[in-house]
This record gives structure tokens, sequence and C-alpha cells, in this order.
């Protein structure tokens, strides 16, 4: 589980506190082994730590990026509290939730769309937030996000949601490790049935571009051989098998193959804890501080590596791919590379996954 705490501050916030303090402290300079003693402190001291307080701009991401059912147990129907239950239909929702939590479906609730030849991709900016509104959220609420499904793509639906926010500047969001299966594993904790409308929320966007790529960053990264992870299976990494997402086989020249099972205890809902999942990426040839960017078919078994690189490693320097693949493959310009190509009996007789990214 991290705890992430980060707190920015700019050359010119530190020069304006000086500024303050010399204006409203009376202090005189002692040279003792190059120190400075702060003398006749007074009360205007207090002014200066208010001041210094609100020029820092001091943005504590107080969330832990992974919450269990233990921390979240009590607080459900918390003022400022949403738990973002992350399912497939309504019906199942209906039958038994978190309580108080609010009902979402990553594939028909807007958090994605299709354009043109492109599908699941970011909306616009306008378009998200009024997802987020729908949803009940705003800037002061801290938001769990909870997935129903099994597995990888479960937990990557909920990382996809979870990577949304963050990218829409709402840094007060957290996993349940172990989805909702974990709350109601346990006999003694409470569930409700129906189904419960939200309330509308009002969010002011903060666009984060640093933990966004593009088919250009991605270029730049391959031709500074900087670190690209291909969180897909090992048979499409390799070019084996080919993905209904993608216009070709193979991969990003460069890539990395980390499969976004791996990131996972045994296929279920629960993360590796963070030295488990350094060995992994350390054993991949993955360094944990360098820049990262993930990717995928369609972005979304990458979020699920971008969430493990960026927030439980906390590596700050990592970018997620959203459009991937089926964007990049549909530009012959762009280099792809088949590690291991095998004709199909129909050529191009593609098989989907058992998991198509479609929703039912």
């Amino acid at each position: 589980m991290s705890l992430r705490a980060r707190i920015t501050i700019k050359r010119y916030d530190i020069i304006s506190i000086f500024v303050i303090v010399l204006a409203y402290s009376k202090f005189e300079y002692v040279s003792d082994w190059g120190e400075m003693l702060l003398i006749n402190v007074n009360k205007k001291i207090l002014c200066s730590v208010i001041c210094v307080l609100v020029l820092l701009k001091i943005s504590t991401v107080e969330a832990q990026s992974l919450v269990d059912v233990n921390w979240l147990e009590g607080k459900t129907c918390d003022d400022n509290l949403i738990v973002l239950e992350v399912h497939r239909g309504k019906k199942n929702y209906e039958l038994g939730h978190i309580p108080c939590s609010v009902y979402t479906n990553f594939y028909k609730n807007g958090w994605r769309e299709n354009r043109g030849k492109g599908y699941f991709l970011l909306p616009a900016v306008t378009k998200l937030v009024k997802v987020v509104e729908d949803h009940g959220i705003s800037n002061k609420d801290r938001v769990i996000i909870a997935s129903s499904g099994r597995g990888k793509y479960g937990v990557a639906e909920a990382a996809a949601i979870y990577y949304t926010l963050k990218y829409l500047g709402h840094s007060n969001v957290s996993i349940l490790d172990g989805g909702i299966s974990a709350w109601t594993n346990g006999w003694s904790r409470d569930t409700e049935t129906g189904f419960k409308e939200p309330k509308i929320g009002r969010f002011v966007p903060n666009i984060n571009n640093d933990i966004y790529a593009d088919k250009d960053d991605v270029l730049l990264y391959l031709n500074k051989k900087k670190q690209l992870i291909d969180a897909r299976s090992s048979d499409k990494y390799l070019g084996i098998n080919s993905s209904t997402d993608s216009m070709r086989k193979g991969t990003i020249p460069g890539a990395i193959n980390i499969p976004n099972i791996w990131i996972l205890k045994n296929n279920t809902l629960y993360f590796h804890n963070k030295d488990n999942l350094k060995k992994i990426f350390d054993f991949s040839g993955i360094k944990s501080d360098e820049p990262l960017i993930s990717f995928c078919d369609a972005g979304l078994e990458s979020a699920l590596i971008w969430f493990a690189f960026s927030e439980i490693l906390e590596n700050p320097n990592t970018r997620l791919y959203e459009s991937s693949l089926a964007e990049w493959s549909m530009d012959s310009s762009l280099p792809m590379v088949s590690k291991l190509s095998i004709k199909l009996v129909d050529d191009e007789d593609k098989v989907e996954d058992s998991f198509s990214m479609k929703p039912d």
C-alpha cells in the first residue's frame, strides 16, 4: 500500500517566503557553521507562516493509491466520500452493493468514447467533467473506486477511471484493493440493495498532461530508447496471435512486455505489494526510477501498468499512451515488429479474446 504526499515548491515561492519573513520579523544573522538563527521572533512570525502556507500552493495528495476494506469500513456513507462501484450492468449492483456507493459502467457511462476509426478514447474535457459530475463527484470529495469484475480486466477498468480522475486533476482518489468481493466476503459487513441515484457534483478540472502520452511522445521515447511497456499478453506482444483492436501484429520496437496479469495476485482483484512489483519490473529490465510510457491495444490493460508504476512504485514520470496500438497500428509510417511471425490458416483469422473490451 502506497501513501503518497507530494509537496511542490517553486523557486519563486521560496523567494516569496523569505521576503515575507524579512518584512514581518526582526532578525539578525548569526554565523555559526553556516547556519542562520532567527532572533527576536514575535507574533508577526505567525502571520508569516500563514502567508507561507498560502504562497506554497501546497498540493497534498492525501490519498493512498490503494485502500483495503478495513480502512473503508465505517466510512462508506461519510460526507465528501464517494465509493464508485464499477459494474458491467445495473442488475448486480441492485442486488447488493457497498452502502451509499455510486454505480458506474466504464463503457456505457462516458468514461471513454469512439471517434472515427478510434475507440476507447478519452472524451473532450468538457464531456469528462460532465461524466464526473453526473456521478456526484466534486473536487472536495475523496473517491474510492471498487471493481466488481474478475481479474485483470476488472481491475483495469478501475485503474482507467482512476487515471481519468488524475488526468482531470483530482488528487484524492484510491482503488479498493480486492474490489467489491473483498467487501462482500466479510459476512459482518452491510450491503444495500436497489439503485442509488447520485446527486450532481461540481467539478473544476486542472488537466495533468504529465501523465498523458500521444503517438509523438511514444515515437520520441522510441528514438531515444526510453522505456516502453507493452501491457498485453505475451502472444500478442510476440506477434503469435493478432488482436481485434490492432491493425497489425506485434509490438512497438524496443518495448518490453509486462503482461498486466503479472501485477495482480493469482489473477484476483488484489495487487502485489510494492516490493514484489519492484522485483517484477526489475526482472523485466525496467528501471523503476526512469521515465516510462505504457501501452496496450486500446489503453485499458496499460492503465493497470501505469497505476502500478506511477502510484504504487511512485514514479512520477510515468505516462499512459491512451490511444495505444489501436491508433499506432493504423499509421503505416510508424514501426511495429513481430518477434515471432506466424501465419494463420485464414491469414487474418482473428479470434477475439475471452474479453473483447466491449460492453456486455
